[in-house]
């Protein structure tokens, strides 16, 4: 079978191996030596096609839109490839560029015929799993691979602009490769001129372009912001522009989604997409140092019974760091310091609130003092805890709120309660991880696998907490008995206390 590239072809599909269509006449053995086989796809620019090579199938892109810059591209794309030798990038022969002309026709057709990458996109291949994550080792194994691709497509001085999973190949044997290199730039100093003055091309492939991208400034980190993104689709199963960003940060809020990864791993995923480029890796080099510690982690892991091992990265140095559980000693002296901070907090509302209102009969007001009396308050019920709040509650539910006194008692109470609540949800969910007590003693709250709480899983631990305190106070006690000295509300909330 012959295959005729023609546009304007009525029937391009030859049965036998002519030399030229039977159809439109145009020829069919391109350049003496390339037999077009089959379509394989089409894009905005083009198609591409199989083609036979003197026994040897090659992918053959055919340039349809002849608009000057996409010509430009295209001509591009077959300079780099020519100049890059990997196996991981499409190889192309210097003569594999080349215009060829219809019959009857004084429009050219823009020709690049490379090595056929057999395998399917990453895009492709978390569909057939149904978009289940990959795990852990594959990951390390697949970053490691493109950043040596990615190694030697900047030491060219180039760097790709549209890294994303269907522009990445998955071959049989495992090995992956990077393919569309029509929107690669070179490193030039023409090129920074132009960063500078915004006169850059745009390439944009939603959630995963990064932000200085798509003004018209991409630099060669803007490759490690969209290989961060690649990981992250394939890690969650979910493409990037699914999760939202921090609105303070910029950063994608994803790894809830991850929750089988290690966090060595997904610190250094944010790492890579850090939303300012100045804050992701200087270059490759620097990429395949940080794998090699994440993978010599993990093997120290497996090795050894101890406590496993997180990455930590940083934009100057990587280190290995053994997770510390924090101790009940340390825990206790903690919530005392935030006892006393709410307890202070609490008594100086009130005395604003009284200051102002006039809500309590005179007579109390001057027996303890504005200030006195909203800190024995306060004191009561911060001390006191979930038991002040809930004798406070049941007494006067069961006294039918009958003085003035018991009631202004009873709301005090269920504002210290949600003072309480705020406070610690808000700051265990928050990026600093702990409340003011636990970091005044190096410690903080994480879920299991060490990520960042979500307010809703600090919510599920102040209420196991306070629940559990009427229980014994097993949740404040359990921590001497437990292996990663968990209290009971630890346990339920699935979360873990540790030193920094």
């Amino acid at each position: 079978m012959s295959y005729c590239i023609n546009p304007n072809c009525p029937q391009p599909q030859n049965t036998r191996q002519p030399l030229f269509c039977l159809s439109c006449g145009s020829e069919l053995l391109l350049e003496g030596c390339y037999r077009v086989i089959r379509p394989m796809g089409s894009g905005g620019f083009g198609k591409t096609y199989e083609v036979d090579d003197s026994g040897t199938t090659k992918v053959l892109k055919v340039l349809f839109n002849l608009h000057p810059k996409a010509v430009e591209l295209f001509q591009q794309e077959a300079a780099v490839l020519k100049r890059l030798n990997h196996p991981g990038i499409p190889k192309v022969q210097s003569d594999g560029y080349f215009i060829y002309s219809l019959r009857n026709s004084q429009v050219p057709l823009h020709c690049l015929v490379m090595e056929k990458i057999e395998g399917m996109n990453l895009e492709e291949y978390l569909t057939h799993r149904d978009n289940e994550p990959i795990g852990e080792r594959a990951a390390v194994r697949w970053l490691k691979q493109l950043a040596e691709i990615l190694h030697q497509v900047h030491q060219q001085q180039y760097f790709h602009r549209d890294i994303k999973p269907p522009n990445i190949m998955l071959r049989p044997d495992g090995q992956l490769a990077l393919i569309d290199f029509g929107t690669a730039r070179e490193v030039t100093q023409t090129f920074m001129q132009k960063v500078a003055g915004q006169q850059v091309t745009g390439i944009i492939s939603t959630g995963y372009t990064p932000p200085e991208q798509m003004n018209g400034k991409a630099v060669p980190q803007s490759d490690f912001f969209a290989l961060g993104r690649t990981f992250v689709y394939l890690l969650t199963g979910k493409t990037p522009d699914f999760f939202n960003e921090d609105s303070r940060t910029g950063q994608l809020i994803w790894r809830d989604s991850a929750t089988i990864i290690s966090k060595g791993l997904l610190d250094f995923i944010d790492y890579l997409m850090a939303p300012f480029p100045g804050n992701r890796p200087k270059e490759t080099q620097e990429i395949l140092d940080c794998i090699a510690v994440i993978d010599a982690s993990a093997s120290n892991s497996k090795q050894s019974s101890q406590t496993p091992k997180t990455y930590k990265n940083s934009s100057n140095n990587q280190q290995i760091s053994q997770i510390q559980y924090a101790g009940f000693g340390r825990r206790l002296i903690a919530h005392c310091i935030d006892i006393v901070i709410l307890t202070i907090v609490v008594a100086l509302i009130w005395k604003i609130i009284l200051s102002i209102f006039n809500v309590l009969p005179s007579n109390t007001i001057n027996e303890y003092g504005v200030f006195g009396f909203s800190l024995v308050c306060a004191s009561f019920i911060t001390i006191g805890g979930i038991y002040g709040e809930f004798l406070i509650i049941v007494g006067n539910l069961s006294s039918g709120f009958q003085s003035e006194e018991n009631r202004f008692i009873l709301t005090i109470a269920t504002f210290a309660l949600i003072s309480k609540w705020l406070y610690y949800s808000w700051f265990e969910s928050s990026e600093k991880q702990a409340t003011p007590g636990k970091m005044a003693l190096g410690i903080a709250v994480t879920n299991s696998f060490e990520h960042r709480l979500t307010f809703h899983q600090a919510n599920v631990r102040f209420w196991s907490k306070s629940i559990s305190a009427l229980i014994l106070l097993i949740g404040f006690i359990m921590p001497l008995f437990t292996k990663n000295k968990q209290g009971l509300h630890d346990k339920i909330a699935k979360t873990l206390v540790i030193k920094k």
